[in-house]
């Protein structure tokens, strides 16, 4: 009997052995994926943000200065850009300064000096930028997500408004292409506008082969992943081609400024970046675990090294480990939603920011992931749209759940945006309903009134990317300058149509005066359109749901307009101007992963037809002259 018990004891202890040791290789796989994303988490989880915070602090600046002092009803966000986009072309300017054998000391410290301060200033402001251009699209949810909120609206009204939007979209794009057509035909015969191709093929006889190849793989990014292949570089600024005067003294004709074509391998130096990790994306493996052969890692160490000091093979690497590391921000988010359902089932707590935030991302990544499993759904199945549909769902689910009644579903969306973003953050004020409200519910709603929601952030991040948008504007200011006799036509123009025909329109089909001014911001961006529509009346959200279908319908229409209007895939400067006009920036978001050139011009175009359309609101004669017409 001893014995049986003895051995029971024994087995058990060997199981508990065994356990235990289980555990302690759990733990050690889980530590060490941890240790393996530390670049990673550091790189994306705290410089990242504290760059984001300081261009945030210093948009507030301009905010307040725009609104409180001079009175002039500007987003700062587009004042940030255009400001960053004229220091950034005025330090090369100066860095290009051309070198003489008697110069003064003066010049050439001037000379140097302005490269040392881009060549540093880039590095300091690329990271940051380049995670908000990357993940631009995320910052157009909450305008979807508060669709539910908004006042409701006739089966009649429904499709006049349908009617309209896709009528002027249709017929806007074909009048700036034609109209570009016939702008580069007068321009050519007088001898002002040249084609680049024309140009290509008397200076770059021979070269065609290799700009087929080129286009090819831009073509092939396109097709494979429309939404979910995005480059690592969305700012097309290339740290490999600044490089210190210092080092070049003896040659002058090494002074190097940002490279006007980025990708093309080339024109790129063999030296390394010297600084941030590359990213990585949704499902990929992280750099240190996974090696490609298009983008050498520029690691110290090789791959194998790295885990030696942790007794392990590079074919041997644990699985635990390579699951962290590949999906750390799954597991970042995840665990940020599951944390956040105590918080907002508790009634006494009922906080509503970190759910909505773990559910928005989760559900972006999912939206991302849907093309890759299911190709087909490339044609229709855009992230904004897919991340709404599953937003909404699990937040009706939820609000089930705890308010026992649908009712309960649209008090919290109130609190998914509640207009307190960084300009108005610190205020001390209760707001909710994208600022509709600033009464609290009879039932003591949340016990967190004051704070913003996941909306606020992301629209927050919004005015942090339209800033971004300079770097790209600034790679490609030469085709801007040397196109201008074709741009700023056509985006006169397109204001003009914009402008004076919508309400018309709308005030002859019998919209409201609210609509049919609301119908003018279609082609603002977001962050133009909203203090647009304040300036002239009309409707926000229905600016808003314009904008962003704009954005969604040229993204997923984008190669069969032009085929069928016959632009060539070469003609960066249709492309660009036509998708900025129509398609704004989610349009040019699309455009930054496929065409960076068109991009480019994409980006100014709808800046450039913003700040216009409110210059015109601005203008107190304009603005009767419209209210006369629908009222």
């Amino acid at each position: 009997m001893s014995q049986t018990t003895t051995g029971q004891s024994s087995l058990y202890n060997e199981k508990e052995s065994l356990t235990s040791q289980m555990i302690k290789s759990i733990l050690r796989q889980i530590c060490l994926g941890v240790w393996f994303s530390r670049k990673y988490l550091i790189f994306n989880y705290v410089i990242i943000p504290i760059g984001i915070i300081l261009i945030l602090m210093i948009l507030y600046g301009f905010n307040y200065l725009l609104t409180n002092i001079a009175k002039i009803k500007f987003p700062g966000s587009v004042l940030g850009l255009l400001i960053n986009l004229i220091w950034l072309c005025l330090l090369t300017i100066l860095t290009d300064l051309k070198q003489s054998s008697n110069e003064s000391k003066f010049k050439t410290k001037l000379r140097i000096g302005s490269n040392w301060i881009l060549r540093n200033y880039l590095i300091l402001i690329k990271p940051s930028m380049n995670f908000t251009l990357k993940w631009i699209n995320v910052f157009f949810i909450p305008s979807f997500i508060i669709l539910p909120l908004s006042d409701p609206i006739t089966i009649i009204e429904v499709l006049k408004i349908a009617g309209v939007f896709v009528v002027g979209f249709i017929a806007l794009i074909i009048i700036d292409v034609y109209f570009i057509e016939l702008l580069k035909f007068i321009l050519a015969k007088t001898g002002i506008f040249v084609e680049e191709k024309e140009v290509l093929s008397k200076d770059e006889k021979g070269s065609g082969s290799d700009k087929e190849s080129n286009s090819s793989d831009i073509d092939e990014v396109g097709r494979g992943n429309v939404f979910t292949t995005m480059r690592d570089d969305i700012t097309t600024i290339d740290l490999h081609s600044l490089k210190s005067l210092k080092s070049v003294q003896t040659a002058p004709a090494a002074i190097l400024p940002v490279n006007e074509n980025p990708f093309e391998e080339s024109s790129k130096l063999s030296e390394p970046e010297p600084i941030y990790p590359k990213t990585h994306h949704v499902g990929e493996s992280y750099p240190a675990l996974q090696q490609s052969k298009s983008s050498p890692i520029p690691e110290t160490k090789t791959i194998s090294k790295q885990y030696e000091q942790f007794d392990l093979k590079e074919d041997n690497i644990p699985k635990i480990t390579i699951f962290i590391t590949s999906y750390i921000d799954w597991i970042l988010y995840g665990t940020l939603f599951i944390v956040s359902l105590p918080f907002y089932y508790i009634k006494s707590i009922h906080t509503l920011l970190p759910y909505h935030m773990g559910i928005t991302i989760i559900a972006y990544y999912i939206a991302l992931l849907i093309p890759q499993k299911w190709p087909k759904t490339k044609k229709f199945a855009h992230p904004i749209l897919t991340s709404t549909a599953i937003i909404l769902f699990i937040c009706f689910i939820g609000s089930l759940i705890y308010h026992h009644n649908p009712k309960g579903f649209l008090e919290d969306l109130k609190y998914y945006k509640t207009g307190k973003n960084y300009i108005n953050l610190f205020n001390g004020k209760t707001m909710n309903n994208n600022s509709k409200s600033n009464k609290m519910p009879k039932d003591d709603f949340t016990s967190t009134p004051q704070w913003p929601g996941c909306g606020d952030f992301l629209s927050s991040l919004m005015d942090v990317s339209i800033v971004s948008l300079s770097l790209p504007c600034y790679t490609h200011r030469k085709d801007f300058i040397k196109n201008s006799p074709i741009l700023i036509p056509t985006l006169i123009l397109s204001v003009a149509l914009s402008f004076f025909i919508y309400p018309l329109v709308g005030k002859g089909i019998g919209l409201s005066p609210e609509f049919s001014i609301g119908f003018i911001g279609r082609s603002v961006t977001l962050a133009l359109g909203t203090p647009l529509m304040q300036m002239l009346g009309g409707s926000i959200s229905l600016m808003s749901v314009c904008t962003i279908l704009s954005g969604i319908i040229g993204v997923l229409l984008y190669e069969p307009i032009f085929n069928v209007l016959r632009v060539p895939k070469h003609d960066y400067l249709t492309r660009g101007v036509t998708f900025g006009v129509a398609s704004t920036a989610i349009g040019t978001a699309h455009l930054l992963t496929i065409d960076p050139r068109a991009a480019s011009i994409s980006s100014l175009s709808f800046c450039i037809f913003g700040s216009i359309m409110i210059i015109m609101a601005a203008i107190g004669a304009i603005r009767d002259l419209i209210n006369s017409w629908v009222y």
